[in-house]
């Protein structure tokens, strides 16, 4: 009985201690939904809604994993897992399954944050706590839990193979340069589930982003995945902070030579007035080639650093501009509320106000890239970014979830036609 004992202790090791601390606060989510069937025969297609034929629908349900992060009840996991459900079921290690609500969502972080339907007769829940962590070192231990095509509680180990990994989005096409990436399984269902170092803390959230990858698992940091739910908590959605600038990637290949000899930085393109880049003092032209004292290579790491960074806080940007090399304070803010007709003022001269048609076009700036592609004053502008808009303030909208953003989009009307224009800010 001593031997067995002794054998038992010695393989109780620092992994199995983990797991033994973290599995009660992963959770598996069942996320049922309602999704219509495409009609199959051409009869079906031409009369449906008709005498009585409505569109079918189906049950649809998907399983993921999730993580506890806090005693009230708070969930977080993928926005996948839980897209266009009308239910979700969450069941815990011990058996007990809750059903739970969602607090909110976001497409472009592909994370959610769910509240579970607890009384006073669950007790406190077991949780993790998700704490921004900088100090990750690529070969240490890390251990995945979640629940691998409905395989609940499953638990691979590895290390963490890479850190600053870019990797696109094929949901929402926004490239991040922060994933965690590690050689511990992260299957179809591990989506939502706990990265965690062999201390036991939350490193990260799985994403089972390359479903085909073998060998390679990614984790959305816990630095962008505790912005994303500060945000959801407060407002129910993420609202993007600002910088009133346009970059562009720029690299030194040929004969293409960078100032100051660097290699690669990003460019200044265009400069919104009384914005924070503004303020901060970034000017066209000017070339940022640090954050924060290191190098930076691209507008997608620069955009991902943003996306972590919660309201208030501040970056130091390197900027070799016509006074040589200087160092700039930038804070990133809310967008204002008129952010939308500011763009389109600004980069792109036109004035636009509301009509008992929509949204017209008022005025054309001579010149502009607006009076290039031919915008005239009447012209309705029916769409931005791919979203319908009816008033000045739907412009605002769509504008202010990325205000940032290098090109816009946008549908235009004229004379019973539509019109798909682009207008790249960043040339």
């Amino acid at each position: 009985m001593a031997a067995a004992q002794s054998t038992l202790a010695l393989r109780r090791d620092a992994v199995v201690r983990v797991v033994e601390k973290v599995r009660p606060s992963v959770v598996n989510i069942k996320a049922v939904g309602l999704v219509q069937v495409p009609r199959r025969s051409l009869f079906d297609q031409l009369f449906s809604g008709t005498w009585g034929m409505d569109q079918p629908v189906q049950r649809e349900q998907s399983l993921g994993s999730g993580v506890i992060i806090s005693p009230k009840g708070y969930v977080v996991t993928n926005e996948h897992v839980v897209e266009g459900a009308s239910q979700i079921s969450v069941s815990l290690v011990d058996g007990r399954e809750l059903g739970a609500s969602v607090v909110g969502s976001d497409l472009e972080n592909d994370l959610a944050l769910l509240r579970l339907e607890v009384g006073a007769e669950h007790g406190p829940l077991p949780h993790l706590q998700l704490a921004p962590r900088t100090d990750l070192m690529v070969g240490e231990k890390a251990i995945a839990i979640g629940n691998p095509f409905g395989l609940q509680s499953t638990v691979t180990a590895g290390v963490i193979s890479a850190l600053n990994r870019t990797v696109t989005s094929p949901r929402s096409g926004r490239t991040y340069t922060d994933f965690i990436q590690t050689d511990a399984s992260i299957n179809p269902g591990n989506s939502g589930g706990a990265l965690v170092d062999i201390a036991g803390d939350l490193v990260g959230i799985n994403s089972a982003i390359i479903e085909s990858a073998q060998g390679i698992g990614f984790a959305i940091p816990a630095s962008r995945a505790r912005r994303v739910v500060d945000d959801l908590l407060r407002f129910g959605h993420v609202r993007p902070l600002w910088m009133g600038v346009v970059f562009r990637s720029v690299s030194a290949h040929g004969k293409k030579v960078l100032p100051g000899g660097v290699q690669r930085g990003i460019l200044v393109r265009k400069v919104l007035t009384d914005s924070p880049a503004g303020r901060a003092g970034l000017h066209p032209g000017d070339l940022v080639v640090g954050v924060d004292d290191k190098p930076v290579r691209s507008v997608a790491q620069l955009r991902t650093k943003v996306a972590s960074m919660s309201a208030g806080g501040s970056l130091r940007l390197s900027v070799i501009g016509a006074q040589g090399q200087t160092s700039v304070t930038l804070t990133p803010a809310r967008p204002p509320a008129d952010i939308g007709r500011r763009v389109l003022d600004r980069y792109l001269g036109v004035a636009v106000g509301d009509s008992r048609a929509g949204v017209v076009v008022r005025q054309v700036r001579s010149g502009s890239p607006a009076d290039q592609t031919g915008l005239q004053p009447g012209d309705l502008v029916l769409a931005v970014h791919g979203q319908q808009v009816n008033t000045v303030s739907d412009v605002n909208r769509v504008v202010a979830s990325d205000p940032d953003a290098s090109s816009i989009l946008m549908v235009v009307g004229r004379g019973g036609y539509a019109y798909n224009l682009t207008f790249p800010l960043d040339e």
